[in-house]
């Protein structure tokens, strides 16, 4: 199981990784491009598709770090099971809040997908930019619940020499 997650998480690093590198590559061909006088239209509107997939994906990534923005009402000097409601609680609320999403976000991608909706320089199916949505939103969940696994506080420091 250690070794899936790991995969899962090396993969979405990558595809992060990607699209930074790819928006930042058009970007530059944008500019310089304009620069010289001459326009590449889809550059803008593919570097906006890397970049919704950069957020996504980012996001995912940030929920698995615990990095992800949350509240500290409670001290971690608080008890014990006060901090165990408190990680519940904030699980809940985040699990509901990406499989909401999520749920609207697949549904979206579907009635894309079915009505075959195109960005209009690229002429790709918009679903392409949908994508990121679900899989972040799941990816998301999924981190969460990587996150929630964490101890609550760490050890105290004990000294093994004396």
């Amino acid at each position: 199981m250690e070794r899936l997650d790991r995969l899962i998480w090396r993969a979405t690093d990558g595809m992060i990784l990607i699209a930074v590198l790819g928006m930042v590559g058009l970007i530059t061909l944008q500019v310089g491009s304009r620069l010289m006088g001459l326009s590449v239209p889809w550059t803008e509107e593919l570097s906006r598709f890397l970049f919704i997939w950069t957020i996504w994906l980012g996001l995912a990534a940030s929920f698995r770090t615990g990095a992800h923005p949350s509240l500290q009402m409670i001290p971690e000097t608080a008890p014990r099971l006060v901090l165990i409601v408190m990680r519940v609680a904030q699980l809940g609320a985040c699990i509901t809040l990406f499989a909401v999403v999520g749920w609207h976000g697949w549904q979206l991608m579907h009635q894309q997908i079915r009505f075959g909706e195109q960005s209009p320089i690229l002429r790709v199916g918009m679903w392409w930019a949908t994508l990121p949505l679900v899989i972040g939103s799941v990816l998301a969940m999924l981190g969460m619940v990587i996150d929630s696994l964490r101890p609550l506080r760490p050890e105290p420091y004990q000294d093994t020499a004396s």
